[in-house]
């Protein structure tokens, strides 16, 4: 991506990821809240799979070799086709549990709109995992923006893309997921993950020539 995005543009694409990954909620819950998307290391995960195409694309080969699925790698060849890895990266560096980028002063936005309400719990060797309740306005906003602006259409379509492939997987098994890759996992501590473009590109290039 040529420019950073805006504090913005950020935030529409933590809003949606945050509406497609969650889970909802039944009725009668104790916040009036629609979803519950669970820990803020599973939104660092899928927000690196939104913000590198390739690496995504990576994930859906992956899918389609075990499952024979060809609706995933269509999915992969429309992200080259459009010119995703180019255009939509967005970096981000390797810190110590994987990819990450400083998101509060982003979820800030949304959480004083009322959109998102941020909770958290103490977890294995007391450390504390954010969780995330997603309020009815943060989907009725979503909804607007689709229909509204339909340019910005593209981050729903990649935020429910993101969503299939984490599937009900938290965040530690995403971030497990993302360190099969050698060029993540080799990626030295503070420095910025690099792009696999040419590698996804020419195992396209092999699938499309055994389909």
């Amino acid at each position: 991506m040529k420019n950073a995005p805006t504090p913005y543009q950020n935030a529409i694409r933590l809003l949606y990821i945050l509406v497609s990954g969650a889970e909802k909620l039944e009725q009668g819950s104790s916040i009036e809240a629609d979803g519950l998307f669970k820990g803020e290391t599973k939104l660092h995960a899928m927000d690196f799979w939104v913000r590198y195409p390739d690496y995504l694309a990576y994930e859906l080969i992956n899918i389609f070799e075990s499952t024979q699925d060809t609706s995933c790698l269509i999915s992969a060849e429309a992200i080259f086709n459009s010119h995703e890895p180019d255009l939509r990266r967005i970096p981000m560096i390797r810190y110590r549990w994987g990819a990450y980028d400083r998101i509060d002063d982003t979820l800030s936005i949304l959480i004083a709109k009322g959109l998102v309400h941020q909770d958290g719990t103490r977890g294995k060797a007391g450390i504390q995992e954010s969780h995330f309740f997603i309020m009815p306005s943060a989907y009725a906003l979503a909804d607007r923006i689709t229909r509204e602006f339909p340019i910005l259409e593209w981050y729903k379509e990649r935020a429910d893309l993101v969503a299939k492939v984490a599937g009900s997987r938290g965040g530690t098994a995403l971030k497990a997921q993302q360190y099969k890759h050698i060029a993540y996992a080799s990626t030295s501590g503070g420095q910025i993950i690099k792009p696999i473009t040419d590698e996804v590109q020419l195992k396209l290039r092999q699938l499309r020539s055994q389909v």
